[in-house]
């Protein structure tokens, strides 16, 4: 981890997306008089993104060159002013809400409040408050919990809890609002198998361990199972990426894998390797893994939509995994890439499955766990996706939706 400058960092999330859906705020403060909190409240609504800042009082009463050193860069960012209006209605434009935050008999704690969209916050002078002629005219009054042992907050601090609060609340309206919008147009739901729903890899480390004592491999010179599924993966992993690719057969895949494993312990033996293969391909599919939530995510969903597979794989194997664990009668439709010969990503093996399943690209989402061969390859077929992210990979490329755990898909259907 390294430091990085908070403009490098903003440059890459788009925080003020935001106001393309809400208006910006209004910043006002009655009668403040240090030039300090005067040049923070300046640079707090710069930071918030306000349309203005406004102060109730006299531009005569202030060290206006100190406001502005205290303010920095922000003073020449946003508009500022003094007025000595206490209409707040002439000040405020119509529709939006005036919240003070104030300790007030009747005020609610924000943390508890919904706060308005399109709203003017005001915050009281260092020494008095909010005048009660102002909190009249205020829509909400709402006040900060302070646990500590100093029970009333800087100014500037307390209107930027107040502020940033409001902002995500705003921030999580938005994006609940944007998943109903979209939640309601999904009928089909896709699902990958391996590492999606069946752990692919938890289920392998108990066959490796079942074939590494059946063949007394530790006599052959193999530390372990484990150590010997640790050399086998990565180059399981080259050869099914070879195979996606039409560049070798299901029976090159199947020899190969235990051959070269094999031949990194210096064991040349061919006979061998394809026992091994007939073993795993038996039993991996046999012993039940399950990623944790996966029966619960699927009766949650059943009532709901209609639930299909796509997967790349071996037929027998596959059909084996669903019997097995459970999970067969949940999915109307098993599309397997041997069926038809055509492998994720692929987007042809997508379109196959939608007309299986008497379904559109519109009313679909596609659920894996692999962005290049699940996620790319539902989005070049015109299906929404979300990327099941557990590792919490890093800018892993376009997709629509991202979870880190299968239980987070209830939130979104």
């Amino acid at each position: 981890m390294s430091y990085l400058k908070s403009n490098d960092l903003f440059e890459r999330i788009p925080t003020e997306e935001i106001y393309q859906r809400i208006p910006r705020p209004i910043v006002i403060a009655d009668h403040l008089m240090t030039p300090d909190n005067l040049g923070a409240m300046i640079r707090l609504a710069d930071n918030i993104g306000a349309t203005e800042m406004c102060f109730l009082g006299s531009e005569a009463d202030h060290r206006l060159g100190k406001v502005r050193r205290a303010a920095a860069s922000s003073r020449d960012n946003i508009r500022w002013f003094f007025t000595e209006e206490t209409d707040l209605h002439k000040i405020v434009p119509n529709g939006k809400s005036i919240v003070a935050i104030e300790t007030t008999d009747d005020a609610t704690c924000i943390y508890d409040t919904k706060l308005p969209e399109d709203v003017a916050f005001i915050v009281g002078s260092e020494s008095q408050g909010i005048r009660e002629e102002l909190l009249k005219q205020c829509d909400m009054v709402v006040y900060i919990p302070v646990p500590g042992p100093t029970r009333s907050l800087n100014v500037s601090h307390a209107a930027a809890v107040a502020l940033f609060e409001w902002q995500r609340q705003m921030i999580s309206r938005s994006q609940e609002t944007e998943v109903r919008s979209r939640k309601k147009q999904y009928k089909h739901i896709f699902f990958d198998l391996d590492r999606t729903l069946w752990d692919f890899d938890a289920a392998a480390e108990v066959a490796f361990e079942r074939i590494y004592d059946k063949y007394h491999l530790k006599d052959l010179g193999i530390p372990s199972a484990h150590d010997f599924h640790e050399v086998y993966h990565p180059l399981n992993e080259k050869l099914w990426e070879l195979y996606r690719e039409n560049k070798i057969t299901k029976d090159d895949l199947n020899r190969t894998r235990f051959l070269k494993p094999l031949e990194h312990y210096d064991i040349h033996d061919v006979e061998l390797a394809d026992h091994l293969s007939e073993d795993y391909v038996y039993w991996s599919p046999r012993i039940v893994r399950l990623v944790p939530g996966t029966m619960e995510l699927l009766e949650y969903l059943k009532p709901k939509y209609h639930l299909h597979l796509i997967t790349n794989g071996f037929q027998e194997v596959q059909h084996t995994k669903l019997s097995g664990s459970g999970m067969e009668p949940y999915f109307e439709t098993l599309t397997v890439s041997e069926e038809i010969n055509i492998k994720k990503p692929n987007p042809e093996i997508f379109l196959y499955a939608l007309k299986k399943a008497g379904a559109t690209a519109e009313e679909s989402l596609m659920i894996g766990d692999e962005m290049a061969v699940d996620i790319d390859g539902a989005r070049a077929a015109g299906i929404d996706q979300v990327f099941f992210n557990p590792s919490g990979q890093e800018d892993p490329g376009e997709r629509t939706y991202e979870v880190r755990h299968l239980s987070d898909i209830k939130t979104l259907l």
